[in-house]
């Protein structure tokens, strides 16, 4: 192997995992999600070091999935439809808990995505087994909506690569998103974001 080469690290989603916390009027709802994606482009050109250069960490909105598929719908038209097209938030626009696949009220943003800024030059060549707190300076997109700021990660290395597990809290109105009032149920304006994936070397093709 080419001791400088970059090596790119990609998700692995079986090991990959995320929730949303939703707080409502009777409490708090956590919607989980496997279906992550993503790479960290790791610098080991020089020996004995390897420093993060860039990431992106991705969550479908489709994949996030409860026990209530009306709440998980409802999900999909707040985060996913474009409010200059669609009949929503005017209106509900799931049948029998379902959006259309296409035409005006089907999904158009399809995930939340984490991407680091430019230039970024994160030492990771003294991380251990322990999670190690480190802070990474990034931009969110949600709902077509991009927003810089820094995520706080706890990071770890094992024998599969690097664990990496953070938190986010996110105010709905600063993407523009609108949450629909559901009977005399609704939501607060913040959520939470929680992901705990495990990177691994990507394969190379053949």
């Amino acid at each position: 192997m080419d001791a400088h080469a970059e090596h790119l690290l990609r998700v692995v989603p079986e090991v990959g995992k995320s929730l949303v916390r939703v707080k409502y009027t009777f409490g708090t709802y956590n919607i989980p999600n496997t279906q992550a994606a993503g790479f960290m482009n790791l610098d080991q050109s020089q020996e004995s070091t390897v420093k993060l250069k860039s990431a992106e960490v991705s969550f479908l909105i489709a994949g996030f999935k409860s026990n209530d598929r009306t709440l998980d719908c409802h999900l999909q038209e707040s985060l996913g439809l474009d409010y200059t097209q669609s009949d929503f938030p005017d209106s509900h626009v799931c049948t029998q808990d379902w959006l259309p696949s296409e035409g005006k009220n089907a999904v158009v943003y399809e995930r939340i995505q984490f991407k680091t800024l430019d230039a970024l030059n994160v030492d990771l060549s003294k991380l251990t087994d322990q999670e190690t707190l480190i802070e990474v300076p990034g931009a969110w997109t949600l709902h077509g909506v991009r927003r810089e700021a820094p995520v706080q990660i706890k990071i770890q290395r094992n024998s599969k690569g690097y664990r990496v597990h953070g938190k986010q809290t996110f105010s709905l109105k600063d993407f523009g998103i609108v949450v629909k009032k559901f009977l005399f149920i609704s939501v607060q304006d913040q959520i939470e974001a929680e992901w705990d994936i495990q990177f691994a070397p990507e394969e190379k093709t053949k």
